[in-house]
């Protein structure tokens, strides 16, 4: 347990690393995101100052789209069609570790931007978050969630850059079927009931809540704890079952 802790955090660290020197993930996956949500929260502003929290608190939750989601995609499916993968999986590292170091190294990423918009909601007016841990949980348990879709989605891509095209519908559905952007009682009814139980739903309700310090649409803190455990439950079973650690081509 203690040899896997080591190896996962030092794939952690590689994968930073990796990140912070190609300009391209830096930008993709970290600067982008944040750029994009900066926009989006300072426009509410502009609009109707009431919305900013609203605005800034769907960010957060949005943001777990981008480092653990479509960035990781890419990393898992390139990394396994130039045997990277396979490499590793060779050596003392177990499956977990290698996994978990990608998936560690792309949560690092998304708590430093969401410390950025933490420190950002001061100087808007929104304060720092009512309740830590419950905003902590949300965001780590969204981390986890997109982390192991990524695997699925890495499973049926032949290439990073197909891995990542492939995460854009999912994508949509997170962002227009949820709160993060807009309130479930905007959707339509038939829409809005089905978005309760998307993914997305608790995720943005729990991190909301953790930073707003009320409760949101979603059915309180326990319910959204219970359906994000269970998406995470789903998502693990789906990606040991569909991830592959043999190249898809040659």
């Amino acid at each position: 347990m203690t040899t896997d802790l080591k190896h996962t955090v030092r794939l952690a660290r590689v994968d930073i690393l990796l990140i912070m020197r190609n300009r391209s993930a830096l930008t993709n996956a970290v600067l982008m995101p944040l750029l994009v949500a900066g926009f989006l929260i300072f426009t509410a502003r502009a609009q109707a100052a009431d919305q900013v929290p609203f605005m800034l608190t769907g960010q957060v939750a949005t943001l777990a789209l981008f480092a653990p989601l479509v960035n990781l995609a890419g990393f898992y499916t390139t990394r396994r069609e130039e045997l990277i993968l396979k490499r590793l999986l060779g050596g003392p590292a177990s499956a977990t570790a290698i996994l978990g170091g990608s998936a560690a190294g792309a949560t690092a990423v998304y708590l430093l931007q969401v410390v950025a918009l933490c420190v950002a909601a001061v100087p808007l007016g929104v304060g720092l978050p009512e309740n830590p841990l419950l905003l902590l949980a949300g965001v780590l348990g969204a981390a986890a969630l997109f982390s192991l879709i990524s695997m699925v989605i890495s499973g049926f891509s032949s290439t990073g850059e197909l891995a990542q095209i492939a995460t854009v519908p999912f994508m949509f559905l997170c962002l227009f079927l949820s709160p993060a952007i807009v309130p479930l009682d905007a959707l339509p009814e038939q829409l809005g009931r089905i978005a309760e139980y998307l993914p997305m739903t608790p995720v943005t309700e729990l991190i909301r809540t953790g930073f707003l310090g009320d409760e949101g649409e979603g059915g309180g803190v326990l319910p959204n704890l219970g359906l994000l455990a269970a998406w995470v439950a789903v998502a693990a079973v789906v990606a040991r079952r569909w991830f592959r650690w043999d190249p898809r081509r040659g």
